[in-house]
């Protein structure tokens, strides 16, 4: 499956959009989301993913592949002003505009729910969020942010998010005064031990730490960032492909790690764990699924490039 059942075009008309590069702004907040379905009938658990820095909406179709064949819904949006894909037509993101996409969530969510051509489909009780990159960013606040938290959103899969708080500080991304709300929302981060981006961004496991229980973590061993979403670009004599993402759009940057040759996991290898590990998370939290608990604790052992924990 790779072409979405429902195209969807949402606007919000309490809030503007700021202007970004040749698009001019707007007084409302138009989101364009994607949905796929899974067979048979509904409600349907809902998973929200949220994409990463110019990324898009269809950018991991092996979690959409993946998590429509165990039975979820799942929706992914376009945000205005970080997707290359969005009707904006952005050249580059404004990654300040996270806190809105925060608020994305939450009006996406209102938005499925309300929606007659979705009635019926998706079970409002059992709605996870998962996204990669600046999406892990936005994830994490979304679930743990005092001022921002989505309450509806019952798990959460921050995927290369680094330490998302010490992401949107040091970044400069809008969520300066944002307190952590100690609430006990299931969570798995999944990370990749080659991830360039965490260099800059926070390690991961400090995210880990600050949250309470139940939640989990993975490590993917020799992994890297761009991975964990569709594409298997692989540089030649080992250079990490992240570095392929700083050529594109920070030309002329020294990054660290790009120096270093190493063999790597391998784009499917490292999309084999991601996958494996995000649907029995969510089986186990949004279907109470005692047996796809057990799967995701015993990764390591299905995955010698998996290093795991956990406290529940």
């Amino acid at each position: 499956m790779t072409d979405p059942n429902l195209r969807l075009c949402y606007v919000d008309k309490s809030r503007g959009t700021r202007p970004c590069g040749d698009f001019m702004g707007a007084d409302d907040r138009q989101i364009d989301v994607l949905l796929w379905l899974p067979r048979g009938q509904g409600p349907f658990p809902l998973i929200v993913y949220c994409h990463g820095t110019n990324g898009m909406a269809g950018e991991s179709l092996y979690l959409v592949e993946a998590l429509t064949d165990a039975g979820f819904a799942f929706a992914a949006p376009e945000f205005p002003l970080t997707s290359r894909e969005a009707h904006t037509g952005i050249a580059f993101a404004d990654v300040t505009d996270a806190p809105e996409q925060v608020r994305d969530v939450s009006f996406v969510i209102d938005s499925l729910l309300s929606d007659h051509d979705v009635q019926g489909l998706i079970d409002g009780k059992r709605i996870g969020l998962t996204g990669h990159s600046l999406g892990g960013v936005t994830t994490y606040f979304a679930t743990f942010g005092m001022q921002c938290r989505e309450p509806r959103v019952r798990a959460s899969v921050p995927i290369a998010a680094s330490d998302p708080v010490q992401s949107a500080l040091s970044n400069g991304i809008g969520f300066a005064g944002v307190q952590h709300m100690p609430v006990s929302v299931p969570v798995l981060f999944l990370n990749a031990e080659k991830d360039l981006f965490a260099r800059m961004a926070g390690r991961p496991g400090a995210a880990y730490t600050r949250v309470e229980s139940p939640k989990h973590q993975i490590l993917v061993s020799l992994g890297t960032h761009v991975w964990f979403h569709d594409g298997d670009d692989q540089p030649e004599d080992n250079r990490n492909p992240d570095c392929l993402w700083f050529d594109e759009y920070l030309p002329g940057i020294d990054i660290p790690g790009c120096e270093e040759r190493v063999p790597l996991i391998g784009a499917a290898r490292q999309r084999e764990i991601a996958a494996s590990a995000i649907v029995a998370f969510f089986e186990a939290y949004l279907n109470a699924d005692p047996a796809a608990l057990a799967r995701l604790e015993s990764i390591g052992e299905r995955f010698a490039e998996a290093s795991y924990e956990s406290l529940r």
